[in-house]
């Protein structure tokens, strides 16, 4: 199985995001993208090792200070 997205969190410039993916062996981990032109740049190395998208989400919006303050 390929990796895929699951989930996708941009900031509010639009300029940076946060990916939610699952993993090839099913596992899941979030990365970090900057825009580059039109379109997003290479995705960061993984950022852990989750059971669910929903812990992934959790660990990024923990880690991730502008992904944090969007909850704010």
């Amino acid at each position: 199985m390929a990796e895929r997205i699951v989930r996708e969190m941009s900031s509010r410039c639009g300029g940076l995001r946060v990916i939610v993916v699952r993993r090839d062996d099913g596992r899941f981990t979030y990365r970090r993208q900057e825009r580059v032109g039109r379109e997003w740049g290479p995705a960061t190395i993984h950022a852990g090792v989750d059971d669910s998208p929903d812990t992934a989400e959790t660990e990024a919006r923990q880690r991730v200070t502008w992904l944090r303050d969007l909850s704010h």
